[in-house]
């Protein structure tokens, strides 16, 4: 065992002392700590007296500035869809440029980077980043590359965001009068867009909730939830392919004749659902022809001129004044109402049955039917047809501008008002009007109300269907097969052989009308040129109506009836509607 070791005095030491705390007397402790806890108190009350009742105001601001926050939460714009559901409208996301000018230290430095990804001048872009407001738009809804461009540059105070826009598929142009447009904010401006805006918008929704001092939300600090609420979509009858085909033979019909715009409507002979309503229109300042951002089928009303003879005859026959082997002489001058006619293709006194009268546009054989019918029963006939009524159930508009266009009361007519009218001057009609006049033609004599929506879909993604479209019978259905022979003969030997589709039996009516003049009475050399039918014949599918405003060839059958068929036929191709046997 090793022996202990002492230290180099040769002495042991002693262990260490401990040193005594002095704690003082415990009374004395005891008023200390009582003393310290009542300032403690004092000041607590008075700091809880300052903020309850002193500054209470100022703090409660300060508490709901600073304790909450807000949350916009935005809907989506449903989308319009054509009668198979493709898209026509839907809501997309688009990057929008942004900037907090406080954070620009060099505008002009930055507006030039800036310039070289977006196209806006360089001046423009400047303007805006020396702005003193915390936020400005650079630019808005730009295209993808752009927004990625901008983003890659990470240039400071300026930024990229998704704002939401409208797309259209098919391009701007398409279907424009009917699908109407929006603004950059959404705001609807025209046709569906606008008509059905309340179904479409949605509404947006809201959050606030309590947040802690980092701003981060609190687990059960919501104070306020209001979610969105979607916009519906909704469903057009349109047929995408068929409103296509309208509008390219218009256009290029428009510009083939040099007329100063045109217009087509094609309907379903039992639904009345409209498959397509095309509108061209020639620049003034340019000579362009393009389409027209309203629905001058529903808007613009004109003078249909010789297409209107079939509602005569029609009544005519209804009335059983007439029937169609019936023969009339019909001189090549006629005096009403202390005014002579002349029938306009013809310089000889003829015998002509009332289906010739159709078949070869006899005005002076409409007239002389328009005799024995009267003026109070024409007007009658014409206003069960549809004309001097709105298209909309119980005479209501279908859509937003829509003309009643002109059919005076009976009681108004005077002089040769029963002559022109039942050739087709002194009315005016719209392209929609005419179309469902034919359509109750082809339609065995019940006149159907043309149908512009099939429904709508919501979230569920169910399709809530649109009333049918309201029905009325006008002519016997032995009337109505009277009419279509006679129609099939216009275009077999009559006005409009142009409108002939091979394979397919086809019933209609040319239709030139001179145009009135500002200064009264009518124009010399400004022609309206349409033409009317349906077909097959023997089993109508479509009605499809075609007029063209102002052509230099002014004669409907050489210039509007070949349209009639381009259209027609490609329409025939895609519902499959086979041959006639």
């Amino acid at each position: 065992m090793e022996p202990e070791r002492l230290p180099e005095s040769g002495r042991a030491q002693p262990p260490p002392r401990r040193r005594k705390v002095r704690t003082g007397p415990p009374r004395r402790r005891a008023l200390l700590l009582i003393i310290a806890s009542a300032v403690a108190l004092a000041v607590l009350g008075a700091r809880l007296v300052q903020v309850q009742l002193l500054d209470r105001e100022t703090y409660a601001v300060l508490g709901d500035q600073q304790g909450t926050a807000q949350w916009e939460l935005e809907s989506v714009r449903g989308a319009i869809l054509d009668r198979n559901l493709n898209l026509l409208a839907v809501s997309d996301h688009l990057p929008t440029i942004w900037a907090d000018p406080r954070l620009v230290a060099a505008p002009h430095q930055t507006a030039a980077v800036l310039a070289t990804v977006l196209d806006i001048d360089v001046d423009v872009i400047a303007e805006r980043l020396a702005s003193d407001r915390h936020f400005v738009y650079v630019a808005r809804q730009v295209s993808p590359s752009e927004g990625l461009a901008v983003q890659e540059l990470q240039l400071a105070g300026v930024g990229v965001r998704g704002e939401s826009s409208r797309l259209r598929p098919n391009g701007d142009g398409f279907a424009r009068g009917l699908l109407g447009v929006t603004d950059i904010d959404q705001n609807p401006l025209g046709g569906a867009e606008q008509q059905f805006a309340e179904v479409l918008g949605g509404t947006d929704g809201r959050e606030v909730a309590r947040i802690a001092q980092s701003g981060m939300p609190l687990p059960t600090g919501t104070e306020l939830f209001e979610p969105v609420s979607h916009g519906d979509d909704v469903v057009l009858t349109l047929h995408t392919q068929m409103q296509w085909v309208a509008e390219r033979s218009l256009h290029e019909a428009v510009e083939a004749t040099g007329a100063q715009g045109g217009m087509v409507v094609v309907m379903q002979v039992d639904s009345g659902d409209v498959l397509a309503l095309a509108a061209v229109d020639r620049d003034h300042d340019t000579g362009e022809a393009g389409p027209v951002a309203y629905n001058p089928a529903y808007a613009d009303a004109f003078e249909p001129g010789s297409v209107a003879k079939s509602f005569t005859v029609a009544t005519a026959l209804e009335a059983e004044l007439t029937t169609p082997d019936e023969v009339h002489v019909t001189p090549a001058t006629y005096t009403f109402a202390d005014k002579a006619f002349v029938e306009p293709y013809s310089t000889v006194d003829r015998e002509m049955t009332t289906s010739e009268i159709l078949v070869h546009s006899s005005n002076i054989g409409t007239i002389k039917l328009a005799e024995r019918l009267g003026a109070t029963e024409l007007q009658r006939s014409l206003r069960s047809f549809g004309f001097g009524r709105l298209t909309g159930a119980d005479d209501t508009g279908a859509l937003p501008g829509e003309s009643r266009g002109i059919l005076r009361a009976a009681n108004q007519w005077r002089g040769t008002d029963l002559a022109t009218i039942a050739f087709g001057q002194g009315i005016a009609v719209t392209a929609i009007q005419l179309a469902a006049a034919y359509n109750a033609i082809a339609n065995d004599g019940v006149h159907v109300t043309p149908r512009l929506v099939l429904g709508s879909v919501g979230s569920n993604g169910t399709l809530r269907p649109a009333d049918p479209a309201a029905t009325r019978r006008i002519l016997s259905p032995s009337t109505a097969a009277q009419m279509q022979s006679i129609l099939a003969d216009v275009v077999r030997s009559g006005t409009g052989k142009r409108a002939a589709i091979e394979g397919f039996g086809v019933a209609g009516k040319t239709g030139t009308a001179q145009k009135p003049s500002p200064d009264g009475g009518y124009s010399a050399d400004k022609y309206t040129s349409s033409f009317a039918g349906f077909l097959p014949v023997d089993r109508p599918e479509l009605t499809v109506v075609v007029v063209l405003d102002e052509p230099r060839e002014y004669r409907a059958g050489i210039v509007a009836a070949p349209v009639f068929a381009d259209i027609a036929e490609y329409a025939l191709r895609m519902l499959q509607v086979s041959p006639d046997a």
